[in-house]
């Protein structure tokens, strides 16, 4: 198959509905931008993807079993109270993205069964950063209010975007050796949602010196505030998909129908070839019909892919491997490793988008209940039905919005669940134990 140029800006359309269904991509624009900085910046990235690819293959127990744990830090850059967007929004866009790594997401039960052997557990995580580069206490969170009413330019401009990276008009990065930097802004042009993120994937430079083929204060996502976390635009069990796909670039993924036709790819043999970004969630086209072998239809699951953000649910095992080997090969300082899984911050209540229960599929023996606005005075449970109707198991629960319980090592398999406050049920879902 043809080689092509691994293309930079990694810009992307919106994958929800509710916002431009179609709309523009900004990666020539912002290839282009880049390039005329810094020539050879093209090859360096396209040198780095492939150097990235061969250490993927490279597998010890070791890398296998390590968990990478990024620490974060969003700016918030503001015209006017709507783009200064509540923490509760950024505490449930990083459950979304921890969920999506982690593949403990609700809707990995949606995922087709010709695509489950394929989906993998990333092993990284996110955390907000506790403290800044001087060593202050910090929430991860900064607001900078701007000049500035947008980032978006018709025709496409991603200079016009990247000035949000700016002390002047928008918030300078943490050291970006250091932290990821997501910043997060109004990305419309005149009142039109259309570019929504994107990313600065590695270009093979160690430590951005002064030799390097980007400066390191280019590193980072860049995202629109309207697709950041469980709000009203998205199911609020799952969230906006947006920041997944951005970090996925930021870590090295390309789009899995590879930017271009069937004849271009994304070099993750575990993606099948599709002539197209998937608008909409199609689980019926196959794009790119195979001359003879299986055939496979396209993988609108894909967080790589530009369906739906209902339709989103997974990484590829080779994804997942290119992703760990740019870690390790290009971001290497960016995160800090363990070796046993590490468990996450205790979610905040604002972060909490709706009642429910976490992980799923649930692995191991314990199952997290998250309950909002819990009444302390009122007696809670939850219920296990099998998908014919049948109780198997009831726990009661105490009167508190975060909890374990367990004894799940015995009922593999698909069950509804309910939670109940008095009686009255409050949430009710579908629910995998064990893989």
């Amino acid at each position: 198959m043809r080689i092509v140029l691994f293309l930079l800006s990694f810009t992307c359309l919106s994958t929800s509905s509710v916002l431009m269904a179609q709309g523009f991509c900004g990666q020539t624009a912002y290839l282009t931008y880049l390039e005329n900085q810094n020539a050879g910046l093209r090859e360096a990235a396209e040198n780095t993807f492939f150097a990235a690819l061969r250490g993927s293959k490279i597998k010890t127990k070791r890398e296998q079993d390590t968990i990478y744990q990024i620490k974060v830090v969003f700016h918030i850059v503001y015209n006017n109270p709507q783009q200064n967007i509540e923490d509760s929004l950024v505490y449930s866009q990083l459950k979304v993205m921890n969920d999506a790594f982690r593949r403990t997401n609700s809707d990995t039960i949606n995922t087709r069964d010709t695509f489950k052997p394929f989906a993998a557990d990333a092993r990284i995580e996110f955390v907000l950063s506790t403290q800044d580069p001087d060593g202050n206490p910090s929430t991860g969170i900064i607001r900078k209010e701007s000049r500035q009413s947008a980032f978006g330019s018709n025709p496409l401009d991603l200079s016009a975007a990247d000035i949000v990276k700016t002390r002047n008009l928008g918030s300078a990065p943490w050291d970006t050796d250091q932290y990821l930097n997501i910043w997060i802004c109004d990305l419309s042009f005149d009142g039109v949602d259309g570019l929504l993120g994107y990313a600065h994937p590695p270009t093979g430079a160690a430590f951005w010196d002064a030799n390097s083929f980007e400066a390191s204060d280019k590193q980072g996502v860049v995202c629109h505030y309207k697709v950041v976390g469980a709000n009203n635009r998205f199911d609020l069990a799952t969230g906006s998909k947006t920041l997944v796909h951005e970090v996925g670039h930021y870590l090295g993924l390309r789009h899995i129908w590879g930017d271009g036709g069937c004849a271009e790819d994304d070099f993750m043999d575990d993606t099948p070839r599709a002539r197209r970004a998937g608008f909409g969630c199609n689980m019926g086209d196959n794009s790119c019909a195979e001359v003879v072998g299986k055939q496979f239809p396209d993988m609108v699951e894909n967080y790589m892919d530009y369906s739906d953000d209902k339709c989103q649910n997974l990484f590829t095992h080779d994804q997942v491997a290119q992703m760990r080997s740019n870690l390790r090969m290009f971001r290497n300082s960016i995160y800090d490793e363990q070796i046993e899984p590490l468990p996450l911050p205790e979610i905040p209540d604002p972060m909490i988008a709706q009642t429910g229960v976490y992980p799923n599929p649930v692995v191991g023996d314990k199952l997290s209940v998250y309950i909002k606005n819990v009444d302390v005075n009122a007696k809670y449970d939850l219920i296990l039905h099998n998908l014919i109707g049948q109780q198997v198991a009831v726990w009661n629960l105490e009167s508190k919005s975060t909890q374990q319980i367990a004894g799940f090592l015995d009922l593999p398999g698909a069950y509804i669940y309910k939670i109940r406050q008095e009686g009255e049920q409050i949430s009710i879902g579908k629910i995998l134990v064990g893989k």
